[in-house]
């Protein structure tokens, strides 16, 4: 397989705006993205991000009609397997030719956007379609495996007004990947650089998970060289086990670094040995299953 098969994941799809497909490494298969911040809104401004993030502002408008459009015709054409024809996918390995999900993710934090609700019941609309009059058999078991998977920073979880898209999303094959990529607050400042308190990110996850299992998604990288210290590995050991203590439910934690070329150049990757030595410590500290990608 070669990497750059999975370090293209550029929003740039017939010149789409809202909807691309892209073959992803935690799928392990094809993602119909979702951007609801064409404008790169979000509340996070990660080291490791390939964007330049601006600050949420009201203006974060969607053109919801063509949104559901692009969304449509993105699924069809991935469901029908004609995707596999596109000279970006060719080179897919049967294995891989696959839907995994429609999933919630683009240039910002999807739950900040004022659409995000109405997508959420837009995304299950269009599987639900696809599962019961899809052209063939085949299509209409790739519509029902198909997930709805929202990528989130976890900042929002906690909030009772997201609680009804989510247990939507959730009832239609739905998955909640959650960001967390420190121990301690330093060191989420650091990576993550956000105004948003590191207790509201855990009390998010931790809120969540009690009602239902989440996946934990982990970038840890070289900072200007340097990997992450035993000391904030085990503060995140500690943070994973305080959430299960209160009694969240993990599904298992994608462990992964840096993989396409970050905005900021003191990001770099960390070698795969180095990251399966800390998923087989994060694993026999926390009980939890850590997969590497």
């Amino acid at each position: 397989m070669e990497l750059n098969l999975y370090q293209n994941h550029t929003r740039e799809w017939l010149q789409n705006i809202y909807a691309y497909p892209v073959l992803s490494r935690r799928a392990g298969g094809i993602s119909i993205g979702i951007n609801l911040s064409p404008a790169n809104e979000c509340n996070f401004h990660c080291v490791y991000c390939q964007v330049i993030p601006e600050q949420i502002h009201p203006g974060m408008n969607v053109d919801f009609p063509k949104l559901r459009d692009e969304l449509e015709e993105c699924v069809d054409f991935a469901l029908s397997g004609e995707l596999f024809q596109h000279p970006y996918f060719i080179d897919v390995p049967e294995k891989e030719r696959r839907v995994n999900d429609i999933a919630f993710s683009g240039n910002g934090e999807p739950t900040m956007s004022p659409f995000f609700a109405r997508t959420v019941t837009l995304a299950t609309e269009i599987r639900r379609t696809r599962m019961e009059n899809g052209p063939t058999e085949a299509f209409r078991k790739a519509a029902r495996e198909m997930k709805i998977v929202l990528i989130t920073n976890a900042t929002r979880l906690g909030r009772s007004e997201l609680f009804p898209a989510l247990e939507e999303l959730l009832a239609n094959n739905g998955e909640i990947w959650a960001k967390l990529d420190a121990g301690t607050e330093d060191y989420y400042r650091r990576i993550n650089r956000s105004a948003v308190p590191f207790s509201e990110v855990l009390a998010g996850i931790t809120t969540f998970a009690r009602r239902k299992p989440v996946v934990i998604q982990t970038l840890f990288s070289r900072m200007n060289g340097e990997m992450p210290t035993f000391i904030e590995v085990n503060a995140y050991c500690d943070r994973v086990l305080t959430i299960l203590a209160e009694g969240g439910m993990i599904q298992y934690i994608q462990l992964h670094s840096v993989c396409r070329p970050p905005m900021c150049a003191e990001a770099q990757t960390l070698e795969p040995e180095i990251l399966q030595e800390l998923a087989e410590k994060i694993q026999t500290q926390t009980g939890v299953d850590v997969r590497v990608f």
